[in-house]
């Protein structure tokens, strides 16, 4: 438990260096945070064996957090030449790969890259600086909450075959303190920068980060079970690796830039 708050702390000093940065030093990251995920997928999937679509897996992470800066004409001719290169790579290597292999390095492509390049987009809306927080009081407020109401109330399993320790109550307590986080960050945002906050949408994508935060947390356990893993890696002590401590964030990412665009939490 030490090395874990340890770690923990530690992380939490590192990804606010991180965003309090100029939104260079966060594409970088999200470059090399991508690179590593993708890794740390592809080792617990088996696939970094089959070298070929890794590395055009790996080429897509880089190129990602780019495009947002790119016309939306040159969409289409990229996704082509994605997918081109998968079928390339399939026959060059037909005898080791497969089409499930291509379909496991899109799917790693957007669960990976594509989903935590909304944290760029975030950080480039208005006041992006300040939203950028959003995902992570969102994952890690839920994850918290969730595990203090578990330990104390949790009763009911959730759904015991995917992850044994969580709780019907854990999950309400992780909503439940999710929300109560986005209205004290509302607040914040309202008495230290004189932010016209919109509580109720607030409130509102605090339930919504809350419930798919935690079918982010259990669809990397399905994939964890699937494969007979217990952590993707163990570059953070305590934590496992880097799609152990974010698969939250990774899924809330998309989520939050959505939901800021169409709908806000400012008036």
């Amino acid at each position: 438990m030490k090395t874990r708050i340890i770690t923990g702390a530690v992380l939490v000093v590192v990804l606010a260096a991180i965003l309090l940065t100029p939104p260079t030093i966060l594409t970088g990251a999200i470059i090399l945070i991508s690179i590593v995920g993708l890794y740390e997928f592809y080792k617990a999937t088996g696939m970094w064996d089959k070298k070929t679509v890794c590395a055009v897996g790996i080429v897509a992470a880089i190129a990602m957090p780019f495009l947002h800066n790119i016309p939306t004409s040159l969409y289409m001719p990229l996704a082509y030449v994605f997918m081109f290169l998968l079928f390339l790579s399939m026959l060059i290597k037909h005898k080791t790969l497969s089409v499930v292999d291509a379909a496991m390095t899109i799917f790693s492509v957007i669960y990976v890259p594509y989903f935590l390049t909304n944290l760029l987009y975030i950080r480039e809306l208005s006041y992006g600086n300040l939203l950028i927080w959003l995902p992570f009081v969102g994952a890690f407020l839920t994850d918290t909450c969730a595990y203090f109401a578990g330990v104390f109330l949790g009763r009911h399993k959730l759904c015991p075959n995917i992850s044994p320790k969580k709780t019907i109550e854990g999950s309400v307590g992780g909503i439940l303190g999710c929300m109560g986080s986005c209205m004290l960050y509302g607040l914040i945002l309202e008495k230290a920068w004189n932010i016209d906050v919109n509580y109720i949408n607030l409130a509102i994508l605090g339930i919504i980060m809350a419930i798919v935060s935690q079918i982010g947390d259990l669809s990397a356990s399905i994939i964890k079970r699937k494969f007979g893993i217990k952590d993707y890696g163990k570059l953070f002590p305590g934590h496992g690796g880097i799609l152990d401590r974010l698969d939250s964030v990774i899924m809330i990412a998309p989520v939050v830039y959505l939901f800021l665009i169409n709908i806000g939490i400012l008036n």
